[in-house]
């Protein structure tokens, strides 16, 4: 059905809208329904005038593996014009060139170093932290108090990734730089999604000046950090650790200063906002969902009982497993994945010219009739492997699991060779964190709260997430 051509293309032209402003708006507005109507009505792909380009949404599935697996070293993560001729990666401000933004050789050099620190044994052994800091963060709450849930889920996130990454509390400098220095909803973290960002970057804003200190502040904490790993004969587990100690298989050489800097803080940022949200998200949907709530604490009051979860209680949680992929299935935790084609090629029968700006959007993929059969229903029966006879009622019950599925149907971690490296950490880090918060606590929406998203490179809600917090047992009864 897709085929990858570097020749001249003889297909049909990409059907879609006209109207560049029109289409920025929307972009700028709401982009993921402006995304999925645009799928309903031109289909799987779709060409917006977007700027001096035009933007490519494809959503079949197998055009997305051709874009992403089989042909991807025909796509560059480069795609915004930095002018003559030079172009960068979307996140590059602030990530440097990481995993998440370089390409070729040096993305799978680097690649191949950092993998083993993500190994699923080795991300195992934060399991004790992943459920003490999801307990330490519920000690304030308070019967019937209002949480904004997606600030304390950002909080407990900070608090993992601060203790795995940095080995720093989550009381630490660093910590608060993270939580307070970075505006995420101006600057260049705003722009960086749209047309000309670059160039709106290099203006004299007050969100400019922000970012760019509160960015000058964290790299000094990083690189202070790192002497200090440095003067220090011992060994440790952390992250940044493990990356200072990493030796090229080749030549043995380590890493240079600023490629650990970019990786640990790509790792920092990117790592604890994806898995707040998805949480956050959780919470939102068991909260409206009263039967989905009441069997995730039932599983959890027969797995765990009065104690913390462990890493070997995971394959027994089995639903609150699904009711996480079912909540990254509605709400990814990024807005998409953008490629930049190095040659002409066609894709189901559409011609799309080089340095194009082609993007993959998990929220309209997940949202496909064609492959989730009522795709706004929150059901995650859909993740079961060995259903009880009451959900086997269920048309939907093992619906993501059946043979025949094409595989990138379901992408909240991306898919092939750049798929998320640390797609197992968060996963882990997510069942956990619901299971130990679920031992003591349930949650029930606020009303005349209405519920918006945010899609600014991650999926988030407008305004937060207020939840009434309902406590499930005395507090004395807890570890």
């Amino acid at each position: 059905m897709t085929q990858v051509s570097t020749a001249p293309v003889a297909a049909t032209a990409v059907p879609g809208p006209t109207g560049r402003l029109r289409a920025m708006l929307s972009m700028s507005g709401n982009p993921m329904d402006y995304f999925t109507g645009l799928r309903d009505q031109y289909g799987a792909v779709v060409s917006v005038p977007l700027g001096l380009r035009n933007l490519f949404l494809v959503s079949d599935p197998e055009a997305v593996s051709e874009i992403l697996v089989n042909s991807h070293r025909t796509f560059t993560k480069a795609t915004m014009s930095a002018g003559r001729g030079k172009w960068e990666a979307p996140l590059s401000v602030i990530f440097g060139n990481s995993l998440t933004t370089s390409d070729g050789d040096y993305h799978r050099k680097q690649r191949r170093l950092i993998q083993p620190m993500f190994h699923h044994e080795r991300i195992a052994g934060y399991g004790r932290a992943f459920a003490e800091i999801s307990d330490g963060i519920q000690s304030g709450w308070k019967d019937g108090q209002r949480l904004d849930m997606a600030a304390e889920m950002t909080e407990l996130t900070l608090g993992v990734v601060s203790r795995t990454i940095f080995d720093v509390s989550l009381d630490s400098d660093m910590a608060h730089t993270v939580r307070t220095a970075i505006p995420r909803d101006e600057g260049p973290l705003r722009w960086d999604s749209l047309p000309f960002a670059r160039y709106l970057a290099m203006l004299p804003l007050p969100g400019n000046k922000r970012f760019f200190a509160g960015r000058d502040q964290l790299d000094a904490i990083v690189y202070r950090l790192m002497d200090e790993r440095r003067q220090s004969d011992a060994k440790g587990a952390d992250l940044l650790s493990l990356l200072l100690e990493a030796r090229d298989a080749d030549t043995g050489k380590p890493m240079e200063d600023h490629q650990v800097r970019d990786e640990a803080v790509t790792m920092l940022m990117a790592g604890h906002e994806t898995t707040a949200n998805a949480l956050t998200w959780s919470y939102h949907l068991l909260a409206t969902h009263p039967e989905v709530r009441k069997r995730l604490h039932q599983e959890i009051d027969e797995v765990l009982g009065d104690r913390l979860p462990t890493v070997e209680d995971l394959p027994r949680l089995v639903w609150t497993d699904a009711v996480l992929n079912e909540a990254m299935r509605l709400y990814p935790p990024i807005m998409g994945m953008a490629r930049r084609p190095l040659e002409d090629f066609e894709l189901c029968g559409h011609r799309i010219p080089k340095d194009s700006f082609v993007a993959v959007v998990p929220w309209v993929i997940h949202r496909d009739p064609q492959w989730w059969p009522q795709p706004e229903r929150f059901a995650p029966q859909r993740w079961l492997k060995d259903p009880t006879p009451a959900d086997a009622a269920d048309e939907l019950t093992g619906h993501a699991l059946r043979p025949g599925r094409p595989r990138l149907s379901y992408i909240p971690f991306g898919g092939g060779p750049r798929q998320c490296i640390g797609n197992t950490f968060a996963w882990m880090e997510g069942v956990m964190a619901l299971a130990t918060v679920g031992r003591d606590w349930e949650f029930e929406p606020v009303p005349g709260h209405t519920v918006e998203t945010l899609a600014r490179i991650t999926i988030r809600p407008k305004n937060g997430m207020p939840l009434t917090a309902r406590r499930r047992r005395p507090a004395d009864a807890r570890d």
